[in-house]
C-alpha cells in the first residue's frame, strides 16, 4: 500500500459540503464535522494526553490481530499512545459523531488505552458503551483512565473480538467502532456478524481502512455490499450505514 499515492488520490476526489446533494451527508459535513471540543473537555483531554505522553512504564502487550508494524511485544505506554489513532483527528471525529448523532448504545472493538472510548463517552454523556479488548495490560490502563476522568458508564470486556461475538450479545447498537486486528478478512467477518445487532441508522466506523492492501480491499468490498447504502471515505477512517431510505451512494469527504 503506497500511502502517499493513496492520499493524493483521496485529496483529488474529496469534497467539502459544496457539490453534495444528499441532505444526510450535507448535515454530516456542515454540522457534525464542524463541532469543536468545549473548553472543559479540551482541558481534561490535554491533561490526560500529557500524562500518557510521560508514562514510560513498560507493559507486555498481547496482540490477537495483525499487530503493530513499529513496536515489540514489550512496549512503553507513551509509545502506544504516540501511534494511537484516536489522539488526533480520529478522536475528534469520534467525539463529533457521538455528540451530533447521540448514539445511546455504542460498541467498540479495540479499547487499547481507552482514548477513543473516552471521546465517544464525552460526546454523549448518556450513552451506554461496551468496549472489547483482548490485551489485559492495556485494558487495565484504559480502566484507570476512565476512573481518572470519572467516566463510569463504560462496560469493559477482556476478550478477543471473536470470543465476544461467540458470546450472548444483548441489544442493538447505534454506533459500532472497529479499531483492531487490522486484517481485511477479519474485518469482513466482524462486520457480517455485527449486522444483526444493528438497525437501519447504525453508524459503523471502520478504522485504518488503508492500513494494508488487505484492509483496503475489504473496505472496497464493504462499500459495494448491497446491505450498506451510505459509505464515507475519510482516508484513514471509513463509515458505512445500512440506511435503506437513501439510494446507495459512496462519498469521499475531506477530513
Amino acid at each position: 500500500m503506497n500511502l502517499l499515492f493513496e492520499y493524493i488520490k483521496y485529496r483529488w476526489k474529496a469534497k467539502g459540503r459544496h457539490g453534495i446533494h444528499s441532505p444526510f451527508i450535507y448535515d454530516f459535513v456542515d454540522k457534525c464535522q464542524r463541532i469543536e471540543f468545549e473548553k472543559d473537555i479540551l482541558e481534561a483531554r490535554c491533561t490526560l494526553f500529557t500524562r500518557l505522553k510521560k508514562d514510560r512504564r513498560k507493559i507486555r502487550v498481547s496482540d490477537f490481530g495483525a499487530g503493530s508494524r513499529k513496536m515489540r511485544k514489550e512496549r512503553r505506554v507513551c509509545d502506544i499512545f504516540e501511534i494511537g489513532s484516536s489522539r488526533g483527528k480520529n478522536g475528534l471525529l469520534l467525539y463529533q459523531l457521538s455528540r451530533f448523532y447521540q448514539p445511546k448504545n455504542i460498541l467498540e472493538f479495540g479499547t487499547s488505552l481507552g482514548v477513543g472510548t473516552i471521546h465517544l463517552a464525552i460526546g454523549n454523556p448518556d450513552a451506554r458503551i461496551v468496549t472489547v479488548e483482548a490485551c489485559k495490560a492495556t485494558l487495565d490502563i484504559a480502566i484507570y483512565n476512565f476512573n481518572y476522568l470519572k467516566i463510569n458508564r463504560i462496560k469493559t470486556i477482556n476478550s478477543s473480538f471473536t470470543s465476544y461475538l461467540d458470546s450472548e450479545i444483548h441489544g442493538v447498537f447505534d454506533l459500532v467502532f472497529i479499531d483492531g486486528h487490522h486484517d481485511g478478512e477479519a474485518l469482513l467477518n466482524y462486520l457480517d456478524r455485527l449486522v444483526p445487532y444493528s438497525h437501519e441508522e447504525t453508524i459503523f466506523v471502520l478504522d485504518d481502512i488503508r492500513w494494508s492492501d488487505s484492509m483496503f480491499k475489504a473496505y472496497k468490498k464493504i462499500i459495494s455490499d448491497d446491505r450498506f447504502h451510505v459509505s464515507i471515505d475519510l482516508f484513514r477512517t471509513g463509515i458505512v450505514m445500512r440506511r435503506k431510505s437513501q439510494r446507495k451512494e459512496h462519498f469521499v469527504i475531506s477530513m
